[in-house]
């Protein structure tokens, strides 16, 4: 009949690969330190004719050109300032990988652990850092972040899910997101602790379905911070460093120990006692010899010898007194502690001290 509808079945073979991103989560984490630094994690399936019979590794090996729909490496192209690249999946990182520089762009070869084959998924990540300047920009305290909301994963690229995970630092706010011209959808922001956050980095969160190449397009994101924050970081460092230092000092000067030690508690009483005979000289040098040198020189000049007796007399009591005192003393560190023979030396040395200042006075008497 006319304008009549009917269904119409092609079959036809397509041994193609088709290579799919079921599920992709890139985390942004910007540093105004100069580095900003991208992880991206993948969830891929060759969603090509699906492999009926079994795998045989050997059999692959032998002849890899009879197995058209199985993928055994593929391109992501990387920005041409990116460094400190990696590939790893969840058992770690992955070896079979190339990566190729160039002046327009990085390209790296991700060689999955096996070949996917229809049906056949696997999930991997990668990370680099770039320069803050490629993406940041700022007027001020007015930052302005801008970065494709997706990159060229590979060829004939296509997404279901996407989500894009962005760090900003920690005191930002007053967020403005100028979106691509496709739909993306942004969630609740959240908070994340990283190295030498208090409160936690602002974290926005935006999700996207269904992307292809045509849909590598820059987000931008706009957002105020304050750069006295930024000496925050180096103050907590300094802070740390002092902590550990005082707790150091604090440590080493307890004394944990649960016996007592004799010899130690001795030698702190013999060094407090030779302190105390060392005060003692000086009371003899300055008590003692120095005033009866005074006092001999007054008697010269005033002829008063009745005054110089009675003064010799003061003095003279001083000393014997300040002589009995530096005895006693003697003795005491000998009872304390007999085996610390260097501080008896110490000790004698000071007594031959006080015998010559008896004997500078003897002709002055």
């Amino acid at each position: 009949a006319a304008k009549a509808n009917s269904k119409i079945i092609i079959h036809f073979e397509n041994n193609s690969p088709f290579l799919t991103v079921t599920n992709l989560k890139r985390i942004i984490e910007v540093s105004h330190w100069g580095n900003i630094a991208v992880e991206e994690h993948y969830e891929v399936t060759n969603a090509g004719a699906k492999l009926k019979s079994q795998f045989s590794r050997l059999d692959f090996q032998r002849n890899p050109i009879g197995a058209p729909t199985a993928i055994k490496s593929f391109r992501t192209v990387l920005p041409a300032s990116s460094h400190n690249v990696y590939y790893r999946d969840d058992i770690g990182n992955i070896s079979t990988s190339n990566l190729r520089e160039t002046e327009d762009a990085n390209e790296l070869e991700i060689r999955p652990r096996f070949p996917l084959f229809g049906g056949w998924k696997t999930r991997y990540y990668i990370g680099y850092n770039v320069p803050s300047y490629e993406m940041l920009s700022y007027r001020g305290n007015l930052y302005k972040l801008e970065f494709p909301f997706v990159d060229h994963s590979f060829d004939n690229l296509v997404i279901d899910k996407v989500e894009v995970q962005v760090l900003l630092p920690e005191g930002s706010n007053d967020f403005e997101v100028k979106y691509p011209s496709f739909e993306v959808e942004r969630s609740p922001d959240s908070r994340r602790k990283t190295y030498l956050d208090t409160s936690g980095r602002q974290v926005l969160t935006f999700t996207a379905s269904n992307l292809e190449e045509n849909h590598i397009q820059n987000i931008e994101i706009y957002y105020k911070f304050n750069s006295i924050m930024l000496l925050q970081e180096p103050l907590l460092v300094v802070i740390a460093f002092m902590a550990v230092f005082l707790t150091v000092i604090i440590f080493v000067r307890l004394d944990f120990s649960i016996s007592v030690d004799e010899n130690r508690e001795a030698r702190q009483k013999v060094a407090y006692l030779v302190e105390e005979v060392s005060n003692i000289c000086n009371r003899i040098k300055n008590n003692v010899s120095d005033e009866m040198i005074d006092l001999v020189g007054t008697a010269k000049t005033n002829k008063d010898m009745k005054a110089f007796k009675n003064s010799r007399k003061e003095i003279e009591g001083v000393y014997k007194q300040l002589q009995v005192d530096l005895g006693n003393i003697t003795k005491k560190i000998t009872s304390f502690a007999p085996t610390l023979t260097d501080k008896i030396i110490d000790l004698n040395k000071k007594k031959e001290k006080s015998t010559d200042c008896d004997s500078a006075l003897i002709p002055l008497l």
